[in-house]
């Protein structure tokens, strides 16, 4: 025992005396401390919490044992004889942290303790769904230090714009919105099939190898995409006939001075480290040992263009390396969205991370979106990471691991919609419990459940005939951070359209996020967009939205957890719809609504 209780100290960069180590021993035997770990993590609790992390010492000690050890020892006799029956004192020994105060001592927490003494995700049977959702108990993880039990008041997110159940968003034929009831009239469970593959597999942990893009893997994947996307822009813009009676760069000097109308396509890159402008836009362009071009814009009457795009630019070479832009074509030939193939009603609910305020763990937002799903129970439920975002402040407060606490949520989760609701969790490269990498896998979870999928990011699924595409890295405001558009048209609109025409679900190289660990390998198996799905969702800290680009509906829902007031996405998907006509389209087959958690 000693050993061990040396190992722990020296893991928590603590170096006790040899009469610390004699007084710890004689702790943990007259308190049936039978494990090393246990008793250092209540010592690390109690030092943090009274105090201020000091190290222990014979004095500190014996306050730990008067403040925390009798006291528990106390609470567990009382216990004994009026919560628990003979076969449970052990979980009680080890359920500590209500000692700290940390937890409070409730029946709630009382009911969720098991036999290893850790808060498990239990159903108490003496309690509804409704009050488990109401207490807060099964997303409120254990901590060491008291700062995680500050509620955020309502107030403090409250928005004068609007009060929860409003709809702040719609979309759709106005009948079919005033026709739908947001609520499953059947019990059904639909099949998922992903359509991100590679090698026939998805993207998962077990086939997941990254920190390994080597600097020629990254120029040969950049090189294809300017040719892939560069004949497309060409196909479209003058065909194969015209392509050929255009001359192109790059040419010899000779020939360059003599050239009033030049072609060229190549990548958009910055001359600075911020976002793109109209005096630091360079292409580079493929077939040449020269520098990038610098692109002037003075001719130019509209642009839309940020690093990595893929352009066709048309212009002239006055002198030196400088392209004087009059066109610049961005649009390629798009493969449309499958025909929906529906036939019946599929009801959708769906919501973005974070799902807890950034003060506090007791993830409220979460329990009233539960609350809503118990009353409306949706065909499937469509979840988007972060779900314990790892910059959260009160994150390294945590006495139980990610992975620990987000399997309670998942229990949690499960257990409020029940088996009839198809459900999809989409990782997020923020999460504490996933690797930091873009694309990111599906966190692992221990318990199966037979319908839940989890999925990585990003994401393409075949859901019985409705195909939806969806990816939790908020690369709408990565797009409009970086773009210099001028004339350009609906900001939203266009940063949709980048997407499609560039082909992959992340187009901006380098990645707008200094913190994203973008793997160039990993994304051209499985982040390209080759096809426009049905529908598109596109989770972003920009404002919420419903936009219907190139007959491919896109939705941003929102954050959930948001100082201005949380939202969420629903809509239906109908086969039937009361206005339907002999031309089909998302206008009438789909109802969409965003509303206020």
């Amino acid at each position: 025992m000693e050993a061990e209780l040396q190992q722990q100290f020296d893991e928590m960069g603590i170096e006790p005396s040899a009469a610390v180590l004699e007084k710890c021993m004689e702790l943990a035997l007259t308190y049936s401390i039978n494990d090393a770990t246990e008793f250092v993590e209540q010592w690390m609790a109690f030092s943090l919490s009274h105090l201020n992390g000091d190290e222990p010492t014979n004095e500190n000690l014996g306050e730990f044992e008067r403040k925390v050890l009798q006291v528990k020892r106390e609470k567990v006799g009382n216990k004994k004889t009026t919560h628990y029956t003979k076969s449970q004192p052990a979980a009680l020994e080890a359920s500590s942290l209500a000692t700290y105060g940390l937890i409070e001592d409730d029946p709630m927490m009382d009911e969720y303790v098991g036999k290893s003494g850790s808060p498990q995700p239990k159903t108490p049977k003496a309690l509804n769904k409704q009050s488990r959702l109401k207490s807060g108990a099964a997303f409120s993880p254990a901590s060491f230090t008291p700062q995680s039990a500050k509620r955020t008041p309502a107030a403090d997110v409250a928005t004068t714009n609007g009060k929860p159940g409003d709809i702040v968003d719609s979309f759709g034929h106005p009948k079919l919105i005033a026709a739908c009831t947001w609520q499953s009239k059947i019990e059904q469970t639909l099949p998922v099939v992903q359509k991100l593959l590679h090698n026939d597999a998805p993207l998962t942990i077990s086939n997941l190898r990254y920190m390994n893009d080597l600097l020629y893997d990254r120029c040969d994947e950049l090189h294809d995409r300017i040719v892939d996307i560069g004949q497309a822009l060409v196909e479209k813009k003058l065909g194969s006939t015209g392509a050929a009676e255009c001359s192109w760069y790059p040419q010899d000097r000779h020939t360059l001075d003599a050239l009033h109308v030049l072609h060229a396509v190549g990548m958009i890159h910055s001359d600075d480290d911020g976002p793109l402008d109209a005096h630091s836009a360079l292409l580079a362009v493929l077939n040449t040992d020269e520098k990038c071009l610098a692109l002037n814009f003075s001719q130019i009457k509209s642009a839309s263009i940020f690093p990595g795009q893929v352009v066709l630019a048309k212009g002239f070479i006055p002198r030196g390396d400088t392209f004087v832009v009059e066109e610049i074509y961005t649009d390629r030939k798009l493969t449309p969205p499958p025909p929906l193939k529906v036939d019946r009603d599929v009801h959708f609910v769906v919501a973005a991370g974070p799902y807890t305020h950034s003060t506090d763990l007791f993830y409220d937002p979460m329990h009233q979106l539960l609350k809503y799903l118990l009353e409306h129970r949706p065909d499937v439920l469509l979840l988007t990471g972060p779900f314990l975002d790892a910059e959260h402040k009160l994150v390294v407060e945590l006495a139980e691991t990610f992975e620990s606490f987000f399997e309670k949520m998942i229990a949690g989760i499960m257990e409020a919609v029940g088996t009839s609701t198809t459900v999809l969790l989409v990782s997020s490269q923020k999460d504490a419990m996933t690797p930091a990498v873009y694309p990111t896998p599906s966190p692992m979870v221990r318990k199966t459940y037979p319908n839940l999928h989890m999925l990585p990011d990003p994401s393409l699924v075949d859901l019985d005939g409705i195909t939806l595409g969806v990816s939790s890295t908020d690369v709408i405001d990565h797009l409009l951070s970086q773009e210099f558009a001028a004339n350009a048209g609906e900001r939203m609109h266009r940063a949709i359209n980048h997407l499609f025409n560039q082909g992959t679900f992340y187009p901006i190289c380098p990645p707008a996020d200094e913190n994203m660990s973008y793997d160039s390998q990993l994304a051209q198996k499985y982040a390209q967009l080759k096809q426009l799905p049905n529908v598109l969702i596109l989770p972003s800290d920009q404002r919420h939205f419903i936009r219907l680009v190139n007959d491919c509906l896109v939705i941003n829902p929102g954050r959930l957890a948001d100082n201005k007031g949380g939202t969420f996405a629903r809509f239906l998907v109908t086969p039937t719809a009361p206005t339907a006509t002999s031309n089909a389209n998302m206008f009438n087959s789909v109802a969409c609504q965003i509303q206020r958690i």
